[in-house]
């Protein structure tokens, strides 16, 4: 029979290689997904270190890094998962989750120092590995709590996502759900039943391959995006070998802008003049620019601000060459 702490060895090792190959390999980095393979990694040698642990000391210290790791993930995945979905979360939210985070772990690091997390804690010798036989404080529902409110926000950023068709694909939509579901059905199966093993992390290894692979469709989605934008573009600014900068003309759907009050807008807000010109509304440019309503909304101000217009009929107005 395979010892406990060789099986938490080779999963700490496939955690450090993925988190390694993703750093190495992967050129257009989310900083948020490297995060992520780390915590996953400081979770799982956590793990295997308390297998090791020779002294209760030990194995407190080596639980503190398991915590580390696993306070911290969910965080990670919250972020991740809300810029799949297109909404991605607030500057000051991230900050103040990061703060509860950090409160979080210097609690469930107390063990050793206070009896706020577990009243009482021995160490054992299982199946090979050891163990941390734990009586709950006051203050550890705090924990299930805290992860409780993450897997609600996730969904929720799921659930917003569909219904503000935010999610590029119904296939990506189902991916980010397996890997919400996944994890609270893991941890929920580790309340209910009494495991000398953790689960959660050979899930932490599947989450980080699904969510991998979720990037990766994301990536497809931006490079179609940059396709159609290109030609939208080769279409905005046909300048020709032979035509100089002041003979330049916009081409949307055969009208003639007059150039000089063309050349104040930006490429992107061209991208967003064109589909203005053919009657789109704001919610159609966004979905066909892949960018959000507010972002549009910007844009459209910005246009409005340069050209000195308050409407767009006043706009093309403007724009037409007499």
């Amino acid at each position: 029979m395979i010892n406990i702490s060789v099986i938490y060895g080779i999963i700490a090792v496939i955690s450090l290689l993925l988190a390694i190959s993703y750093c190495a390999f992967i050129h257009k980095k989310e900083i948020w997904l490297v995060w992520l393979y780390f915590s996953v990694f400081i979770a799982n040698l956590g793990y295997f270190t308390l297998s090791i642990s020779k002294t209760l000391e030990e194995a407190l210290l080596a639980n503190r890094l398991a915590y580390l790791g696993n306070v911290f993930l969910p965080l990670f995945m919250l972020v991740i998962i809300s810029k799949a979905c297109n909404c991605p979360l607030p500057k000051q939210a991230t900050i103040i989750c990061v703060i509860i985070s950090c409160i979080i772990f210097l609690i469930a690091a107390s063990p050793g120092y206070t009896d706020w997390y577990y009243e009482g804690v021995t160490f054992a010798i299982v199946e090979g590995g050891a163990k941390l036989n734990k009586v709950y404080g006051p203050l550890h529902s705090l924990y299930y709590v805290y992860l409780f409110a993450y897997f609600c926000a996730m969904v929720g950023f799921i659930i917003a996502g569909f219904i503000r068709k935010k999610i590029n694909s119904c296939k990506q939509g189902l991916l980010l759900s397996v890997i919400v579901l996944l994890n609270i059905s893991i941890w929920l199966v580790e309340q209910l039943i009494v495991w000398d093993f953790e689960f959660l992390s050979v899930s932490y290894i599947a989450c980080e391959l699904l969510i991998l692979l979720l990037y990766g469709m994301i990536q497809d989605y931006e490079l179609v995006a940059e396709k159609k934008n290109s030609e939208m573009q080769a279409a905005l600014d046909d300048t020709g070998d032979s035509c100089s900068k002041e003979q330049v003309e916009l081409v949307v759907d055969e009208p003639e802008f007059d150039l000089a009050e063309l050349s104040k807008l930006s490429d992107r807000e061209k991208d967003v003049l064109k589909l203005l010109y053919v009657g789109k509304k704001r919610k159609e440019i966004a979905d066909e620019l892949y960018i959000s309503d507010n972002t549009v909304k910007k844009h459209i101000s910005s246009i409005f601000s340069k050209l000195q217009v308050s409407s767009r009929e006043e706009m093309f107005s403007k724009l037409k060459v007499k």
